[in-house]
């Protein structure tokens, strides 16, 4: 009313990246779209809505939701470098509609078409280091529809029988872990159900959104069941890519498994920071801390080793990002240690990462000092 706002609903949910509004002479609204162009908003035709799958069993992914077999056509696909997830067991699928193509580059996520469909489940173990005694806890499934990717959360009954959609703002739970190390033989863990927002803060629109759907991760071999090979070969042979990579497996880009300790100290720390960190820390991304932690950025696009902190420093004594022979003074290192406010990644995590910890701390005491050529890489 000119003082203050009496009505707030949302007119139009777009795919524009809106950057300001404007009127013509006509008093219509012009929409100004990043990407380039004017827009007018015009009435649409209401369609009759579409309820959401409140269950996984409605989705249609599953032939067998409880034994957690998929449907036909739904392609089970695994990652080099797995993101920590509170040491949660994971299990990835992906579905393309038979008439769509993945847009396939070696550089960051793949562009997938409208109508598919990613899917990821959780499982705790409620007794530490006893695979037998795992519970599905959280399954979600990633959606694009109208060039835009959304994500939803289903948590698994107590029966492990279905799992049910969260509501858009996200829910927490607490599980009671057996574990002989913890006080009283046992400790409880929080586990978090991202919010629809949530999603899409980590799957950026920087990194393309499919963070593991990308050269670097993907390159790897996969079991199919009945047949073993590897995922970029698989797809390519199937006909998932519209435009299939014109090198072998083996003359492409992959990441290390950071828990690989045959591997070089280096590369598996980079690959930990790229599966972690680099879907917000990558150049125009959310992460506002200005280094890149992507695999391929160069040492002059990374802005991370010996360079200062733009933000906190958390009273680190002569700190740097990284300040090479000194994890003390490392506030990367700082931040992926604590849990609570400072931390990183800041979403879906409660528990510290000891071993992905002990990797970055080995990498960066392993760093020459500055002037000394002496020190042992690895």
């Amino acid at each position: 009313d000119g003082e203050r706002v009496t009505e707030h609903r949302e007119l139009a949910d777009t795919t524009l990246q809106i950057t300001g509004f404007a009127q013509n002479h006509s008093g219509d609204l012009l929409v100004v779209d990043h990407g380039g162009g004017l827009y007018r908003l015009e009435q649409a035709a209401v369609e009759p809505a579409v309820a959401f799958p409140q269950r996984l069993s409605e989705t249609g992914l599953f032939a067998d939701v409880s034994a957690h077999r998929m449907s036909a056509g739904v392609l089970p696909y695994s990652v080099n470098a797995q993101l920590w997830s509170d040491g949660a067991w994971k299990q990835r699928w992906l579905a393309v509609p038979d008439d769509g193509r993945i847009e396939y580059t070696s550089n960051r996520g793949w562009t997938f078409p409208n109508g598919s469909v990613l899917v990821k489940s959780f499982a705790l173990e409620l007794e530490a280091g006893q695979a037998d005694s795992r519970r599905w806890t959280e399954t979600r499934i990633m959606v694009r529809d109208q060039n835009e990717w959304a994500g939803y959360s289903y948590r698994w009954n107590e029966q492990q029988t279905d799992a049910e959609l969260v509501g858009r703002g996200g829910l927490d739970e607490t599980f009671v872990i057996r574990d002989a190390g913890a006080a009283g033989g046992q400790r409880l863990q929080s586990w978090h159900y991202p919010s629809r927002a949530e999603c899409m803060v980590c799957h950026s629109r920087a990194a393309n959104y499919v963070l593991g759907l990308c050269e670097l991760q993907m390159n790897r071999e996969q079991d199919y069941g009945d047949y073993r090979g590897n995922q970029l070969q698989v797809l390519s042979d199937l006909g998932y890519f519209r435009n299939p990579p014109a090198k072998s497996p083996d003359q492409l880009g992959k990441l290390a498994d950071p828990l690989d300790e045959s591997l070089d100290l280096s590369v598996r720390a980079r690959s930990y920071l790229h599966a972690n960190c680099a879907g917000c820390h990558v150049e125009a991304g959310g992460g506002n801390s200005q280094f890149s932690a992507e695999f391929t950025a160069t040492d002059a696009q990374q802005k991370l080793i010996g360079v200062k902190a733009v933000h906190n420093s958390f009273g680190l004594s002569e700190p740097a990002l990284v300040q090479p022979g000194r994890p003390q003074s490392s506030v990367l290192l700082h931040r992926v240690s604590q849990r609570g406010a400072g931390q990183m990644p800041p979403l879906a995590s409660s528990l510290r990462d000891e071993r992905g910890i002990d990797l970055l701390r080995r990498w960066i005491s392993g760093m020459a000092l500055p002037g000394d050529s002496g020190a042992d890489a690895d």
